[in-house]
């Protein structure tokens, strides 16, 4: 037996640790639809069950958008690497 409460727009359910450790799939499958869910003891909250954060997607791979840059129909690393050597001398 549970209760749910609603905060800041996240379901919220609050569960025995017994009934957490009967219905553990269930209950995981609950956060990963996005509801948190409070495990209790003896009536205290000891635990909280949350939904992960999304993991951010990273940078886009751009090697292929790198090679079509060209600076007068050469490769543009050629042409950085023609720059240092005139400043160098």
């Amino acid at each position: 037996m549970y209760n749910t409460y609603v905060h800041k727009s996240i379901t919220m359910k609050k569960v025995k640790v017994n009934e957490v450790r009967e219905h553990l799939a269930e209950y995981l499958s609950d956060a990963e639809k996005g509801e948190e869910i409070i495990i209790t003891k003896h009536s205290r909250p000891i635990a909280r069950l949350v939904p992960l954060e999304p993991s951010s997607p990273g940078f886009p791979d751009l090697s292929s958008h790198r090679k079509s840059v060209t600076v007068k129909n050469r490769p543009v690393s050629e042409t950085i690497i023609d720059q240092r050597k005139e400043e160098r001398y």
